[in-house]
């Protein structure tokens, strides 16, 4: 009885849904099987970066130029920078100061190269080493605070803003 009504429901269509149907089909067929040359004419490739991130992505500025401090010895201090894969730091935005007075530090020659934003400069992709000099900043009252400003980028074109972290002096000497 089933099968009666399946047929019978297949005799009352109007011819021109099954063409449709047929149309569909081929067109399916033909968009299947141009999809199966294309990729045996170019063959497998590896996805490239942008396949796989076609929108680099901000790092949080802390993931993206991490440092650490360290007592030199009691009038210096070290601050070890390790910008991530892909970003560096300008060696011309490092600046530290203490109470409103410049403190002198010391950094070694980056990498020199053509910035889009800033010209010729020496850049830091790797990790860097800055010290300084703290000696006339232990005369400041206890409540003063170490004024370290700095800024980097990310190689494939974004300029993070300069960035300014103030750190208590007191927890540096103590």
């Amino acid at each position: 009885m089933r099968s009666t009504s399946h047929a019978a429901h297949r005799k009352n269509r109007a011819p021109s849904s099954s063409l449709k149907g047929l149309l569909c089909s081929a067109v399916a067929t033909a968009l299947t099987l141009s999809a199966t040359l294309a990729s045996a004419q170019f063959g497998e490739r590896t996805p490239s970066f942008l396949d796989q991130n076609a929108t680099p992505q901000v790092l949080p500025i802390d993931s993206a130029f991490p440092f650490h401090l360290s007592a030199v010895d009691g009038n210096k201090l070290a601050i070890t920078w390790k910008p991530a894969p892909e970003h560096y730091l300008y060696r011309h935005r490092f600046a530290f100061s203490a109470g409103g007075q410049t403190l002198p530090f010391t950094l070694p020659d980056g990498l020199a190269m053509k910035d889009e934003f800033f010209g010729a400069i020496e850049a830091y992709f790797d990790a860097v080493i800055t010290e300084i000099d703290l000696s006339s900043a232990r005369a400041l009252p206890a409540d003063s605070s170490l004024n370290i400003r700095f800024q980097g980028c990310a190689a494939w074109g974004f300029c993070y803003p300069p960035q300014t972290v103030d750190i208590p002096l007191h927890e540096l000497f103590d």
